[in-house]
């Protein structure tokens, strides 16, 4: 029993070496900040999808600098029954940290966020998408939004399964790319539910450009 033991000892501090390894290297690339550049650009998005067309909308230079990133557009799409909607897609490759909640960009900006609660929604494919509804206001100006995220080829409503799932995919040479959608109506005089409608619509519409030019 005397002469077992030091082998023993050996093979479990080995064993603990190789486990500290892979715990520094996971959590080294769980907080890796990423400098590649992306070779998608998101502005290859369409502009025109059906009968919606689009026209692009300034992003500040704050707003950039708290994604990390300038591969990020903000665009109101509207058809010719006058009805709009606005998409605001942000992308990358590389860095998972670009895809962050909008409440964080909305802290300090005067939006006030006066509900969050989860919802669903339906592609043209007849996939049901989980996703989160928030009812915002700025000023005398109120909207409804969708927002969620997409990992690959995965769609996800919470922010830290987005964060798990690009690690995890990371580290078994899976496409990781991380993609914050975010979609909104304004609420205009026929109230709420028509706004509903509206957002429903342009889902309808614009859900197959998700899987087609969010790779």
């Amino acid at each position: 029993m005397m002469k077992l033991r030091p082998k023993i000892e050996v093979s479990y501090i080995i064993l603990i070496v190789v486990l500290m390894g892979a715990g520094i290297v996971s959590w080294h690339l769980f907080f890796k900040v990423y400098h590649q550049q992306d070779t998608v650009s998101i502005n290859q998005f369409p502009q025109k999808i059906g009968d919606w067309i689009s026209t692009d909308l300034p992003i500040p230079e704050d707003v950039y600098a708290i994604l990390e990133t300038r591969n990020v557009f903000t665009r109101r799409y509207k058809n010719p029954a006058n009805k709009e909607a606005y998409l605001m897609l942000v992308y990358s490759q590389n860095n998972r940290k670009v895809s962050h909640p909008p409440e964080i960009c909305y802290a300090g900006s005067g939006v006030s966020i006066l509900s969050n609660v989860p919802a669903y929604i339906l592609f043209h494919s007849g996939q049901s998408i989980k996703v989160n509804r928030l009812f915002v206001e700025q000023g005398q100006t109120q909207q409804i939004m969708y927002y969620w995220f997409k990992v690959g080829n995965t769609f996800t409503s919470n922010y830290w399964k987005q964060q798990i799932l690009v690690v995890w995919k990371t580290l078994l040479g899976q496409p990781a790319s991380s993609a914050l959608i975010r979609l909104s109506v304004t609420i205009d005089g026929a109230g709420p539910a028509k706004a509903g409608e509206t957002i429903n619509e342009f889902v309808q519409a614009i859900s197959p450009s998700f899987l087609e030019y969010l790779p």
